[in-house]
C-alpha cells in the first residue's frame, strides 16, 4: 500500500508542477460554469422569478402610488418614467400605464382600467409574471380601500387620508411554493452548468494529462525503471490509477468548496446536499482515473494520447448531458447517454441538485458508475505496458 501511495503522490506533484494542467483543472471550469450558468438562466427557483416593468403613472395620487409600492413588493423590478421618457426610450419591453384620475376614481368606487403593454418579441413568460404580480398588487390595494371604507355609506367616497391611514390586517392565508421531490422540470442555469462542467473537466484532465503522462513515461523508459523497483506490476498500475484519482479528488474538492461559497454569497443553486454531490463526483473520479491510464497504455505518442482524450471527453460530455440537459434531447440520444459514464454521473447529480433525491434513492445510478469504474480498471491493468 505504501508503494502505491508513493507512486500516486509523485504523479500528483508532477501534475501540479504543470501550470497548464492547473489552469485546466481550476480556472477554466469556473469560467465555463459561470458563463453557461448565466446564459441559461442562473438556476433560480421559478417561485422566485423576477421580471421588470416600466410604470407610467399619469395619476400620481395616493392609490396609484400605493399600487406601485405593492407591485415592487411582489418581486417586480419597477422603473418609473413619464410618458415622454417612455416614448423616447428604446429598451422598454413591458409597460404598465396608470391613467389620470385613477386614484380619485378608485376612492369613489368607479371602475378603472390599467393598461399593461408588451413589446413584440419580448418574453411571454416575463409578461405573465408581471400580469400575475399586478393582479396581486391590485387585490391588496382593493383590500386597503375596503378597510378605509368601513363605517361609510355606500355612496360616500373614501378620502385619501383614510386610505393612507387604513390598517390592513395580516393575510389569513400564505402560500409557499417549492420543489417537492422529483418533478418534470428541466435543470437549467447553474443547476445544469455546475455539475456539467465539473464532470466534463474532471474527465478532460484525467484523459488528457493522465494519458499523456503515461505515454511519456513509457516513451522515456520511466515505467521500465519502475519495474526494477520492489513494486509489483499490480502496485504500479494501482499507483498510476491512484495518482489520477488524487488529481481528480483535489479538483473535485475545489469545485464543491467554490460552489458552497457561491451558494452562500450569491444564491447559486447547488442543491441542499453538497456533501453527497462531492461523494458522487469522487466516485466519478474513480471511474475516469483508470480510463486515463488505459488510454496512456494504448498509445505510445503522448500528443496522440492527449488528442484522443480530448475527443473522447468532448463526445461523452455532449452525449452524456454535460452541455445541455439530457431531458431536451430525443429518446434515442437519451438511450445513448445511459451507455456513457457521463450520462449516469449527470443523472445522479441532477437527482441530488434538481430533483430532491438523496443517495439512498440513487442506488441504480451509483451502481452503474461503479460498474464503469470496475470495467475501466480492468482495461487499465491490462493496457499498462512497460515496453
Amino acid at each position: 500500500m505504501r508503494r502505491i501511495a508513493v507512486i500516486a503522490l509523485h504523479d500528483l506533484r508532477l501534475t501540479f508542477a504543470d501550470r497548464g494542467a492547473v489552469l485546466w483543472m481550476f480556472l477554466l471550469p469556473l469560467v465555463f460554469a459561470t458563463f453557461f450558468g448565466l446564459v441559461t438562466g442562473g438556476g433560480s427557483d421559478p417561485a422566485d422569478a423576477r421580471a421588470a416593468v416600466t410604470v407610467v403613472d399619469n395619476d400620481g395620487g395616493v392609490v396609484a402610488r400605493r399600487l406601485v409600492e405593492e407591485l415592487a413588493g411582489q418581486g417586480v423590478t419597477v422603473e418609473e418614467m413619464s410618458q415622454e421618457e417612455r416614448a423616447a426610450s428604446e429598451s422598454i419591453v413591458r409597460t404598465l400605464v396608470i391613467p389620470a384620475g385613477f386614484s380619485e376614481g378608485v376612492l369613489s368606487g368607479e371602475q378603472q382600467t390599467l393598461l399593461l403593454e408588451k413589446e413584440p418579441g419580448s418574453s411571454d413568460e416575463a409578461a405573465l409574471v408581471i400580469q400575475a404580480r399586478t393582479l396581486a398588487a391590485v387585490t391588496r390595494v382593493i383590500g386597503r380601500v375596503v378597510e378605509a371604507a368601513q363605517g361609510l355609506e355606500a355612496a360616500d367616497a373614501v378620502s385619501g387620508e383614510a386610505f393612507t391611514g387604513a390598517v390592513v390586517p395580516e393575510d389569513a392565508v400564505t402560500v409557499e411554493t417549492r420543489f417537492a421531490g422529483r418533478a418534470a422540470i428541466r435543470p437549467s442555469g447553474f443547476a445544469q452548468s455546475i455539475p456539467g462542467m465539473a464532470v466534463m473537466f474532471v474527465m478532460l484532465v484525467a484523459l488528457t494529462y493522465g494519458s499523456a503522462t503515461i505515454s511519456a513515461e513509457r516513451e522515456n523508459g520511466q515505467l521500465r525503471r519502475l519495474v526494477t523497483t520492489p513494486a509489483s506490476r499490480a502496485e504500479i498500475a494501482a499507483g498510476k490509477i491512484g495518482g489520477r484519482f488524487a488529481v481528480a479528488a483535489v479538483q473535485i474538492t475545489a469545485f464543491v468548496l467554490v460552489g458552497v461559497a457561491a451558494d452562500h454569497l450569491f444564491g447559486v443553486d447547488i442543491g441542499d446536499r453538497p456533501l453527497q454531490v462531492w461523494l458522487v463526483l469522487l466516485l466519478f473520479g474513480l471511474v475516469v482515473a483508470p480510463l486515463g491510464v488505459a488510454l496512456g497504455g494504448w498509445f505510445k505518442d503522448p500528443d496522440r494520447a492527449a488528442n484522443i482524450g480530448v475527443m473522447a471527453t468532448m463526445a461523452m460530455a455532449a452525449f452524456g448531458g454535460c452541455w445541455w440537459p439530457i431531458e431536451v434531447v430525443s429518446k434515442p440520444l437519451k438511450t445513448v447517454a445511459l451507455m456513457l459514464p457521463t450520462g449516469w454521473a449527470m443523472r445522479t447529480l441532477h437527482g441530488l441538485i434538481s430533483f430532491g433525491s438523496d443517495l439512498d434513492g440513487l442506488v441504480p445510478e451509483l451502481a452503474a458508475l461503479a460498474a464503469f469504474g470496475a470495467a475501466f480498471t480492468v482495461l487499465a491493468t491490462r493496457s499498462l505496458r512497460v515496453d
